[in-house]
């Protein structure tokens, strides 16, 4: 009797304690999830959840303040994930607070973290719906770098190709590591530009100096003065450009009876024609001058033969020479009667 009395204190004492720890493993199990608190329900959208399911932890400031309640796909792009949250934390979560999915630790376990918003914006209210983070996938980063370690590879490859073209001398690379006349030629360029460097050191030292037009130029008022006077008399000449042009336009003046007077400019076509008609003339008349010292030329004519003909001139001297006698001897046979007593007698009656 007294053991069946032990043995059933015992299974009560289990079975209590077995009680006790049900009910503080539910009791855990629902302060967890948030099942025996007021709740309210946030959403966010994403375009990617791997990782997260039903019951994954929702953080805030790196506390647990709630659960994943509900998944839900939109559409073939994006995923809608419900969040039930503690009310008593929903004042210090803003609107404008963002929502990120974060492995948590080396296991790849997904949390959903709420970043705190700015103290400007009303606090959520449930059913709200917050702006998301994509966050960065491992298997993506994975990803990426094996394709990166191909490219990698690649480069590596062509980079030696490249190093073993140039050790060979093959390519403008090549010529400038290799070529030793390429070489001597960049020595040349190089001490030619030390020497035109040197020069245009000398040009502008003389320059500071005061040397030299450009020297005058840079330091010499008078000459910028003597500039700017060109400047202002370059200015009236324009202007008085101006004006004469306005003249010539308005038909003052000779030139403006030239470009407006319809009248001057028929005159002037007259003149013209007549000019037409004088250089005609004018050729007609070169032409028979061209023709007569053509003739001349062939010993022709009169001209010809005076210029020509030396028995013609001869006889032409000698013909002048009897002209010359023959005035001659007239002039003597008028002095004979001049002196004719006979003739002076007459003459002397006449008179009276």
């Amino acid at each position: 009797m007294r053991n069946t009395r032990s043995n059933n204190i015992r299974l009560g004492l289990f079975v209590g304690i077995g009680i006790i720890i049900f009910i503080v493993g539910i009791y855990y199990i629902g302060s967890q999830g948030s099942m025996f608190s007021k709740n309210i329900t946030i959403s966010g959208i994403f375009s990617d959840i791997s990782g997260v399911k039903i019951g994954n932890d929702v953080r805030f400031s790196g506390i647990n303040v709630g659960t994943v309640s509900k998944v839900e796909i939109v559409n073939d792009s994006l995923v809608k994930i419900d969040f039930s949250i503690q009310d008593d934390v929903k004042q210090f979560i803003r609107k404008d607070s963002k929502i990120e999915i974060v492995p948590d630790g080396l296991m790849g376990i997904k949390v959903v973290t709420i970043y705190t918003g700015s103290t400007t914006t009303d606090a959520i209210e449930d059913g709200d719906t917050l702006a998301t983070i994509e966050s960065v996938q491992i298997d993506k980063i994975l990803r990426q770098l094996h394709t990166s370690s191909k490219n990698t590879a690649i480069i590596t490859k062509n980079v030696a190709d490249i190093t073993d073209k140039i050790n060979q001398g093959e390519g403008a690379f090549g010529k400038i590591f290799a070529d030793e006349s390429l070489a001597e030629n960049l020595s040349k360029i190089a001490d030619r530009t030390a020497v035109l460097t040197d020069n245009f050191a000398d040009i502008t030292d003389k320059i500071s100096k005061e040397q030299g037009t450009i020297g005058m130029l840079l330091s010499d008022t008078t000459l910028a003065n003597k500039i700017y006077m060109a400047g202002d008399n370059l200015q009236k000449s324009t202007e008085n450009l101006a004006v004469l042009t306005n003249q010539i336009n308005e038909g003052k003046g000779m030139l403006g009876e030239i470009l407006a007077d319809t009248s001057f400019t028929s005159g002037l076509s007259r003149t013209g024609k007549n000019l037409d008609y004088t250089t005609e003339k004018t050729k007609i008349l070169a032409d028979n001058l061209v023709k007569i010292t053509n003739e001349i030329n062939e010993g022709q004519g009169l001209i010809s033969k005076l210029i020509y003909d030396t028995a013609f001139a001869d006889s032409v001297e000698v013909a002048v020479k009897n002209v010359n006698k023959g005035a001659k001897e007239v002039d003597e046979a008028a002095g004979v009667v001049k002196r004719n007593w006979l003739l002076r007698l007459f003459s002397k009656k006449d008179k009276k």
